[in-house]
């Protein structure tokens, strides 16, 4: 209760339950108190990184490299290719085409299936979540000394599947040794706990004093309302069990009576735990969270159960629920953001799957068919797939997979088209002017 209170602010429903005015001044205080040690809390916690896994297609990634793809995928994209691109974002990586072990030197080598980098070119949901794995990569501590080896190289390969490898070439006492590991970056242990190092922001030491300081005074807070609560107990139990012994001495000719009474006492003695029942937790958690009030999250029961009585557990659940709120509330307005689920496991461990589906025009493949139209006949072609273009972002835009600027680059682009085709001549194309426009239509 306690809980409810310091956390969601409940001070009517907490002072109501309260038996003398003394005890409501003493609770008052406490909470303004609070209030401003919650202030200064979210301080602190805004400054740190919520370090939990994040599922963005079929791999596992960390909240900062999702952040930083999404940001990337919000961004213009540049005329150069994917690989050229991936140099100028993580200029500390040796990037390689090519799916072969032990190539490279150094501690930064990164090779890329050729698939993948062309499916990264073609499909922004694809570009998305392989830059959020590089993203992890680039920012793994791969430790290079170790009892009896050193190792002298190491590197990741993004296979042609989109698996993810790791190798290294270590220098032993009897001559170097060459090692292959798999990373199931689609499970979330393996690749989150094994393979990944977040890095570990600096804290600002005056507030790191005062998180601790606010952690002190609360607890003694908390001390004493626990001890004032324990004595009214106590104080009330007597006063109960006096009007108990009362009741049962007038009524002891009244078997059915006594039972009746007796029953009440056992009642108000159990109605002392903050949730009796998963019931009444699931409708206080619905109350108070986004994604628990509209079904988008997934708790297991058996740990529901743990939460009746497990005040800790308890707690972490209210900070994950928390957590996944503000993630949601940061997505909103996201152009491409689908929808969020969070999974809480047996043990209170929590997953997000978030869906992005995005539709954008290929600007740059347009120009080069519109500057290969020779006639009108195959500016009609071109336009015929403008068309197209402009429907599907139309579309994009009222499911929130495109902004306003996809559909005025398509408008333009068709504006530019059929200006082009008034100066065109009616005939047939030659055969060097048909072999360009195919090139153009296929690159």
């Amino acid at each position: 209760f306690l809980n409810k209170f310091l956390v969601h602010g409940n001070t009517t429903a907490f002072e109501d339950s309260l038996h003398d005015n003394y005890t409501k001044k003493w609770i008052s205080k406490t909470y303004t108190f609070w209030n401003e040690a919650r202030t200064i809390t979210s301080q602190v916690q805004d400054k740190e990184v919520i370090k939990m896994p994040v599922k963005v297609g079929g791999s596992y990634v960390s909240e900062a490299a999702y952040n930083f793809a999404a940001s990337e995928a919000k961004a213009v994209k540049k005329e150069s290719g994917v690989l050229s691109d991936l140099k100028e974002k993580f200029p500390n990586l040796n990037f390689t085409i090519g799916t072969a072990p032990f190539s490279g030197n150094g501690m930064d080598n990164v090779s890329i299936s050729p698939k993948i980098l062309k499916q990264m070119e073609s499909n922004p949901e694809k570009r998305m979540e392989y830059e959020a794995l590089i993203y992890d990569i680039a920012h793994t501590e791969v430790p290079t000394t170790a009892p009896g080896r050193k190792v002298k190289s190491h590197g990741f390969i993004i296979e042609d599947d989109g698996g993810l490898r790791s190798w290294s070439i270590s220098e032993y006492e009897d001559g170097n040794r060459r090692n292959q590991t798999s990373v199931k970056r689609s499970e979330k242990k393996k690749w989150w706990q094994e393979m990944l190092n977040p890095q570990k922001k600096k804290k600002n030491s005056m507030l790191e004093q005062q998180r601790r300081l606010i952690e002190k005074q609360k607890e003694k807070a908390a001390e004493e309302l626990e001890a004032k609560k324990i004595a009214q107990k106590e104080a009330d139990e007597r006063l109960l069990q006096n009007q108990l012994s009362a009741k049962v001495t007038t009524l002891q000719r009244n078997p059915a009576a006594v039972k009746e009474a007796y029953l009440q006492q056992s009642d108000i003695a159990s109605a002392d735990s903050a949730f009796g029942s998963v019931d009444e937790f699931t409708k206080f958690l619905r109350a108070n969270f986004t994604f628990a009030g509209n079904g988008l999250a997934s708790i297991s029961s058996k740990y529901l159960k743990a939460c009746l009585t497990d005040e800790e557990k308890r707690q972490k659940l209210f900070e994950n629920l928390q957590a996944a709120d503000e993630m949601l509330k940061n997505h909103e307005g996201e152009v491409g953001f689908q929808g969020m689920r969070v999974i809480i496991d047996e043990n209170g461990e929590m997953t997000t799957e978030s869906s992005k589906s995005t539709i954008t025009i290929n600007e740059g493949k347009s120009q080069r068919q519109i500057a290969a139209a020779a006639t009108k006949g195959d500016m009609q072609t071109v336009l015929a797939h403008l068309e197209q273009d402009l429907q599907a972002v139309e579309d994009g835009l009222k499911q929130n997979k495109c902004d306003a600027a996809e559909v005025e680059k398509a408008k333009r682009l068709i504006e530019q088209a059929k200006q082009k085709m008034a100066n065109l001549p009616d005939r047939e194309p030659t055969p060097e002017e048909q072999t360009a426009m195919s090139i153009s239509m296929l690159i």
